[in-house]
């Protein structure tokens, strides 16, 4: 099982996690269960999907449109995880240099 596929069963074993899964997804808990089982029993695009999309009836537009969305989610995941380290490290360096600051003032005579 991939981890999609263990967070779905997790949703799914939970009637709380359930509820809001479809609240979130604006959708109804018949079709949220129906979504995550699915996605349990089909965690990749069906084949069908990648015809759709790739078949030469396509234009070339929809076909760009698809891949840049694709691309964007990737670079997305990857500056949000970049800017988190960043203001991580900064806020780790802020807090050191406070604490060295306060301890340097109750050491001063």
């Amino acid at each position: 099982m991939n981890p999609e596929q263990i967070r779905a069963s997790e949703i799914l074993d939970n009637d709380e996690h359930l509820q809001a899964f479809a609240n979130l997804a604006s959708m109804s808990l018949e079709a949220a269960r129906a979504l995550l089982e699915r996605m349990l029993r089909e965690p990749e695009f069906a084949a069908q999907a990648n015809d759709y999309i790739w078949g030469k009836e396509r234009s070339e537009d929809f076909k760009g449109y698809v891949a840049g969305e694709e691309k964007g989610y990737a670079r997305g995941h990857e500056a949000g995880f970049a800017k988190g380290a960043v203001i991580g490290a900064l806020a780790g360096i802020a807090t050191a240099a406070a604490t060295a600051i306060v301890i340097a003032a109750k050491l001063k005579p």
